[in-house]
């Protein structure tokens, strides 16, 4: 097997990782989605924890097709990648894994997008709620003055008893 050939089988099987990774994130942001309808916050934190985790792999992963990209003297970009399925001779297989790739990464991306939706939608409705308590508490706070008195003034007047 020559360099050129193994660069060829290396590109190919980090695609597939690629693949997998990203099917695994797509998963989880469905996942995450859930949760945020359903306020589970428990879930969220592990879900955030998780795809931090799948990011940094997924990182890793898009260097190292890169650089194989780059060993085969391709750009190492998308435009790399699109150069090197238009000469590879095994580009139907990996033009299918990198479609599957480029599928994956829109759906994830969409999924995102929603869940930062929800995000600032939850967001949105415990800062009113916050607002709203602080206006009632602002409210009975005006009441007493720091030294605990009432601020509330009320007028000495003669009182007059009816017979």
């Amino acid at each position: 097997m020559n360099a050129t050939s193994s660069g060829h089988a290396a590109i190919q099987q980090c695609l597939q990782e690629e693949v997998s990774v990203m099917s695994s994130l797509a998963d989880l942001l469905k996942q995450e989605q859930s949760a945020l309808v359903e306020s589970d916050i428990v879930q969220l934190n592990d879900f955030t924890q998780s795809k931090g985790q799948l990011v940094v792999k997924m990182t890793e992963l898009e260097k190292k097709r890169n650089s194989f990209l780059s060993e085969l003297g391709f750009n190492a970009d998308i435009d790399g990648m699109q150069a090197y399925l238009q000469q590879a001779d095994d580009a139907q297989a990996v033009a299918k894994q990198w479609d599957a790739l480029l599928q994956l990464t829109g759906q994830a991306k969409e999924d995102n997008r929603t869940n930062g939706l929800l995000i600032n939608r939850r967001l949105s409705l415990n800062q009113a709620t916050l607002n709203l308590l602080q206006q009632n508490t602002n409210q009975a706070g005006s009441m007493y003055g720091p030294n605990g008195q009432s601020t509330v003034k009320s007028t000495p007047g003669k009182g007059y008893i009816a017979t």
